[in-house]
């Protein structure tokens, strides 16, 4: 299902980018504009926990998820219109937006369970392969531009923009690799016992994770000469996340959706790009993004077999992710 996915919204990045950027030529006062499509190399880290309670109480953190070295092959594309002064602006301004599609090629997934304070009597352990998903991002930012007029080739773009990111991450070739029985019922009596240690059969876990929110953000341009341009930007982002799971071979949860997260956040991206021009229409352009995201304490809400629903506290979500995107860009 992945892949299909994958290739339909692969096609859309075409489909999408190209006849919003020709329609876009007739309704805006355009100065030029461009259209580029790379595809690169990129590397995810999520990780979250839960605690006994919903108020936090002991252990602080009773299970923990953590996806690491998550490779993915990204394929990303960006549509930009630099606009001439409109009504409510008396300078240039630029409208730009991205989407991004990656398929997650290798990784690892570990999931902890501990009985005390500070990640102590751990009594389960079991990790997974995570060679499974994808992520899908969608940016989108307007700004006016200030020409430095004492810098020539110097500009610099506040923007204000919205942000769409999802991860659907998967787990599969198990191995319970921790199974203490003895901490398991001292701590927790009425509660079953972990696997045995060795091969988990039929694991097909999922987890899938939004983060959805307004940013802003500022862009530095600079003409190094006449055919290699740099850009370097940050941006802040306020967001809400939301997160589904499907744990398959938990027999006393709901399926397909075992539990929920809820929670609020914040995020910070670096981007840079240098762009060399070929000739009056083509540029070859490098790109590299770092991301850091986490979020407050939130919501855990597991749904049983039995039709309850229990809740928890979710103490937080981290996700951090390094990019390298390379590609043409077409300037009409």
């Amino acid at each position: 299902m992945c892949r299909n996915l994958f290739t339909l919204l692969t096609a859309l990045i075409l489909s999408f980018l190209i006849p919003v950027s020709a329609r876009a030529f007739d309704l805006l006062p355009i100065e030029s504009a461009g259209l580029d499509l790379g595809v690169g190399y990129r590397s995810d880290k999520l990780d979250w926990s839960i605690s006994n309670e919903s108020d936090g109480g002991s252990p602080d953190i009773l299970s923990e998820l953590t996806w690491d070295n998550l490779h993915i092959l990204q394929l990303q594309g960006t549509g930009w219109l630099e606009l001439g002064e409109l009504p409510f602006l008396r300078r240039n301004s630029l409208l730009i937006a991205t989407i991004s599609l990656g398929k997650i090629y290798s990784g690892d997934a570990q999931d902890s369970d501990y009985a005390r304070d500070g990640r102590t009597h751990e009594w389960s352990r079991s990790v997974s392969d995570a060679d499974h998903g994808m992520t899908a991002d969608f940016s989108a930012a307007f700004g006016p531009i200030f020409e430095l007029k004492k810098a020539p080739g110097l500009s610099v773009t506040p923007l204000i923009g919205y942000a769409f990111n999802m991860q659907a991450l998967k787990m599969s070739d198990g191995e319970q690799v921790i199974s203490d029985s003895i901490t398991r019922q001292q701590y927790f009596p009425t509660a079953g016992l972990p696997p045995p240690v060795g091969k988990i059969s039929g694991l097909d876990s999922t987890y899938t994770a939004y983060w959805y929110g307004p940013w802003l953000g500022l862009n530095t341009d600079y003409q190094v000469s006449k055919k290699f341009k740099m850009t370097a930007g940050i941006e802040y982002h306020w967001v809400d996340y939301f997160a589904q799971a499907d744990w398959n071979l938990r027999s006393d949860f709901d399926h397909p959706v075992s539990f929920e997260h809820d929670a609020n956040g914040t995020g910070v991206v670096w981007n840079f790009k240098g762009r060399y021009l070929i000739d009056e229409k083509w540029s070859w352009l490098l790109k590299g993004n770092i991301q850091r995201w986490k979020t407050n304490n939130g919501t855990d809400r597991t749904y049983f077999d039995d039709g309850t629903v229990g809740n928890t506290r979710l103490n937080k979500v981290t996700w951090h992710s390094y990019a390298l995107t390379t590609g043409l860009e077409y300037l009409f």
